[in-house]
């Protein structure tokens, strides 16, 4: 889109650097449903996700017992800030066990799938979505014994990847992008699946 990293670009370079042989994890959020659109999946059971459980913190573990299961394959977990809370405590597991699983954190500091709802039809009332609580992830990661990186802009992803899948060892990469960034296409609540919503020009048509 040109208005900084983007986790289209981030997922599209994770899909060319492992030439779409990778194992994928998600937690619940928008990163799943972007995770779903961009890497393109072409074998089963490369895809390991929760879909509509809702089960934040799920990637994490799922990751861990992927590449535990799958030795050799590169295998991610691509997460948000706020289901990555749920459980980054196994960190330390992936660590103890050398399970070299790539997670990578798209942060927005929100709830980002519930802060669009409010912001699409609840008119921008903001309620327990907004998550400025100054985690440093990077120190997080080296705390637990992991390798953490820091991602703003665009000219770092690759280099950022081939570092961390060169690693052998449980990576973090923290990836800032926008707390606004929407998901598309998405059904509004109650609605049916012919009223589906592509854009921000379809809103309260």
């Amino acid at each position: 889109s040109g208005n900084g990293l983007s986790p289209q670009y981030i997922l599209n370079k994770i899909y060319e650097l492992t030439n779409g042989d990778a194992i994928i994890a998600t937690e619940v959020g928008q990163h799943q449903i972007w995770t779903a659109q961009y890497y393109k999946f072409t074998k089963p059971r490369s895809f390991i996700s929760s879909g509509g459980l809702g089960t934040m913190g799920f990637g994490l573990g799922a990751s861990i017992g992927a590449s535990i299961a799958r030795p050799g394959k590169k295998v991610f977990n691509i997460a948000g800030d706020g289901s990555f809370r749920m459980n980054l405590n196994e960190l330390a597991t992936a660590v103890e066990y050398n399970v070299p699983v790539i997670v990578v954190i798209m942060n927005n500091h929100a709830l980002g799938m519930v802060r669009q709802w409010q912001n699409m039809f609840y008119d921008g009332r903001y309620s327990q979505t907004t998550l400025d609580r100054c985690t440093n992830f990077v120190k997080l990661a080296e705390a637990f014994g992991a390798v953490g990186f820091n991602l703003t802009e665009e000219s770092q992803v690759e280099s950022v990847i081939k570092e961390a899948m060169s690693l052998e060892r449980p990576v973090v990469i923290n990836c800032e992008i926008d707390r606004d960034l929407k998901v598309w296409p998405m059904v509004p609540p109650g609605a049916a699946l012919e009223e589906v919503i592509v854009g921000e020009s379809d809103i309260g048509n």
